[in-house]
């Protein structure tokens, strides 16, 4: 909420926000801050996001959680991310997730230990601040897809097979 509040007051940035079915509060904390969304030309929020290839392929930066399946989709579009993982997941495994992309300069990480409104503005406006980071993230999360999965499955599949 801070996020969207910090930048509302900018023209520099285009929001789609989901808060999913947990965070049906969302929009009146919004409104207690002083945010009016449904007036404001830079916001979409929304409960889901239902076409997110649309959505990734218009980002400049996702932040998002670090699942399997959220990153692999910031990688095949190479997408540049500021990865805040979950830390109630078996083995903390999103923040290896998130590491991964982050040992390899694709991402950014910030903690939830770590997570407020403050420290996630920051960490915006530093990504922002330096033109070359935001392209460069995306540029090795591309390097890093895997998009002929399934090619690669099949041939293994047929070699057992033989």
């Amino acid at each position: 909420a801070d996020l969207l509040v910090w930048s509302a007051c900018s023209d520099k940035f285009q929001h789609i926000h989901a808060y999913g079915q947990w965070g049906k509060w969302f929009p009146d904390l919004l409104k207690e801050k002083g945010l009016d969304v449904a007036g404001h030309p830079n916001m979409d929020i929304r409960e889901y996001i239902n076409d997110m290839p649309d959505c990734l392929a218009a980002a400049d930066l996702v932040i998002c959680r670090a699942g399997a399946i959220t990153l692999s989709e910031l990688q095949a579009q190479g997408r540049a991310s500021i990865l805040i993982p979950s830390p109630n997941v078996a083995e903390n495994h999103q923040y290896h997730n998130a590491m991964a992309l982050v040992n390899r300069g694709a991402a950014a990480i910030l903690e939830e230990k770590d997570l407020s409104g403050e420290a996630l503005c920051q960490k915006v406006e530093e990504l922002f601040n330096n033109p070359d980071t935001i392209p460069t993230f995306a540029a090795n999360a591309k390097k890093m897809a895997i998009l002929d999965a399934n090619e690669r499955i099949y041939h293994i599949i047929k070699e057992i097979v033989k």
